[in-house]
């Protein structure tokens, strides 16, 4: 797949050469260069999400975990020096991700991956509030429940999420993408 020109092997490449280069110069395990990667895309996911996602934008949400305090002024840190800093500075929260990084790779399983999750919802994305999830309860902990009425068919169905709502109706995801888009609009 391309994204923005490049691609997505290709970032995954350059974001695994960021995260071992950071671990030889920390010395962390490079038998953990898998979970820092997770960990590094799942980071700069966030960042960007704080800057685009309006409901994050709207609650004032911000993404504190790349700032530092040198001489009394607040510096932001580049990505990779903040997978650095996070995994250096809550040993519960990496060994917590480096767990659930092992599952994902035993199961292969998008819904394994682990995921960067506030603990509280209104919060920023800062230590002390920053958690690890498996991908697929971080998204159900979102998930709208869906009841669909067929009036063809005369059956009503009730589902736990649009994922699931999707993966049963065989419904593209194109058109969902519409739905949440619409779903949003009719919420704010």
């Amino acid at each position: 797949m391309v994204r923005n020109g490049i691609r997505e092997s290709e970032k995954v490449k350059t974001q695994t050469d960021i995260v071992r280069k950071q671990f030889v110069e920390n010395g962390i395990d490079l038998a953990l260069v898998g979970a820092g990667q997770t960990l590094f895309a799942s980071l700069e996911h966030a960042r960007k999400r704080v800057k685009t996602d309006k409901s994050y934008i709207a609650k004032g949400i911000k993404y504190r975990l790349n700032l530092v305090d040198r001489k009394g002024k607040q510096t932001r840190l580049k990505p990779r020096y903040t997978l650095v800093k996070v995994i250096q500075g809550d040993n519960e929260f990496w060994q917590a991700w480096i767990k659930q990084n092992e599952v994902f790779e035993k199961t292969g399983l998008e819904a394994d991956r682990p995921s960067l999750h506030r603990l509280n919802p209104d919060g920023h994305y800062e230590f002390g509030n920053i958690g690890v999830l498996p991908l697929g309860e971080h998204l159900q902990e979102n998930a709208v429940p869906m009841l669909i009425m067929d009036t063809d068919n005369l059956t009503i169905s009730s589902y736990e999420s649009i994922t699931a709502m999707m993966e049963a109706e065989g419904v593209k995801k194109s058109k969902v993408d519409a739905l949440r888009v619409a779903m949003k609009k009719a919420n704010a």
